[in-house]
């Protein structure tokens, strides 16, 4: 399927699996995982999973990949559209065919998965351009979006996995939800709406309902289009809004939630910008172009670090994941006949190199969309502040 500006294909899932295991806590001497939705063609879907050494190296966890008991759609869908979220103690994969989201518990000190009970869980949107996925990381909620619908799921996540639906989910919002970002502090999720143009702010409460910020949603700096997947630093000043126009806006966030564009927005870019994601220290930003690899830049003005962008060996780079140490940046291939990914090693000065090992196939037949690093960045006191 041809690929638009606006990044729009489709994606889904589908896998089974049945028992629970208790997972481990993670401890001083954390492993690094990364786990791939694959997303695969009108068929059973599968989440790979493969530890990760220092230089980049992978190698496949016993018993990956692990059937999620729905379906995918392969390369059908909405590009940015994050299809797999990783909290603590958690994994959780969307199936965009059947209309489903996935549920594992994580095994801290393996890699491995067991299918959470009830897993997986159906939420009605079967045949869906893509259901988003993003979760707090203390693994209390997870929130997913109907691409296919002008709606939010809200779930309480139980001790054990099982999704508990929050009271008076879904929630409406004024468009086709496209990708979901919680801020560091989980008070607020971020909303792309592709057809307004625009980003949409929400309170969370505690108890997991979503009610709009005053003034949401707050429309991007003119043209844009194809909104990608935001990040947003760890002290919530700053919401980053890449674009499939070669530019990023860059958008101040009030104290209440409410966005304003930067006086330097947008920032034009040398490629695309389809899903970003900020280094754990906050001095970088990294964007797929929807091309071979992946954009750099400073945070600090958003200039392009020397070099970039850098070449992943990918057909069409789309999801982008970082470890919690901030060393390896992990990008997903949405346009390869097999579902490939490849391991960059990031440098001090925001510099990209490429595992030789990479690209790495899964051998599966999808779209890939979406992976994400165990354990997953967070925000601490080592954060930089710009």
């Amino acid at each position: 399927m041809a690929n638009t500006k606006a990044g729009a294909l489709l994606f889904a899932s589908s896998l089974l699996i049945s028992t629970v295991a208790i997972p481990s806590r993670l401890g001083a001497s954390e492993k690094n995982f990364v786990y791939t939705n694959n997303n695969n063609y009108f068929a059973a879907n599968t989440v790979s999973a493969y530890s990760v050494d220092t230089d980049g190296s992978v190698v496949e966890v016993n018993g990956s990949p692990f059937a999620t008991g729905g379906e995918g759609v392969g390369p059908n869908g909405f590009i940015p559209a994050i299809r797999i979220a990783v909290c603590e103690k958690f994994l959780f994969a969307s199936n965009d065919y059947s209309g489903s989201i996935s549920g594992f518990a994580i095994d801290s000190l393996t890699g491995g998965l067991t299918a959470v009970p009830g897993s997986p869980f159906t939420i009605g949107v079967a045949g869906s351009e893509g259901i988003p996925l993003a979760i707090t990381p203390d693994c209390d909620h997870l929130f997913a979006g109907d691409l296919n619908g002008n709606r939010i799921f809200g779930f309480h996540v139980s001790a054990t996995g099982t999704l508990v639906p929050v009271a008076g989910s879904p929630f409406s919002v004024p468009d086709s939800p496209g990708v979901l970002k919680l801020n560091s502090t989980h008070k607020f999720l971020a909303v792309t709406f592709n057809d307004l143009q625009a980003v949409g702010m929400y309170n969370v409460r505690p108890d997991g309902v979503l009610t709009a910020v005053p003034g949401s949603p707050f429309s991007a700096s003119f043209p844009s289009l194809g909104l990608g997947a935001p990040d947003i630093d760890c002290e919530t000043h700053f919401l980053y809004l890449p674009e499939t126009v070669e530019k990023i806006d860059v958008f101040n966030i009030a104290a209440n939630g409410a966005l304003t564009l930067t006086s330097k927005s947008p920032v034009l870019t040398p490629s695309d910008n389809v899903v970003a994601v900020l280094s754990p220290n906050g001095s970088f930003l990294f964007t797929s172009n929807q091309s071979s690899g992946v954009n750099s830049f400073h945070r600090g003005g958003l200039n392009s670090v020397a070099d970039s962008p850098f070449n992943a060996n990918l057909v069409a780079s789309g999801g982008v994941s970082v470890n919690k140490a901030g060393t390896l940046l992990f990008v997903s291939d949405f346009d390869s006949l097999t579902t490939e990914f490849s391991v960059m090693s990031i440098g001090s000065k925001g510099l990209l190199t490429l595992s030789p090992s990479s690209p790495i196939s899964t051998g599966q037949q999808g779209g890939m969309f979406s992976l994400a690093a165990y354990p997953s960045k967070t925000c601490d006191s080592s954060s930089a502040k710009n």
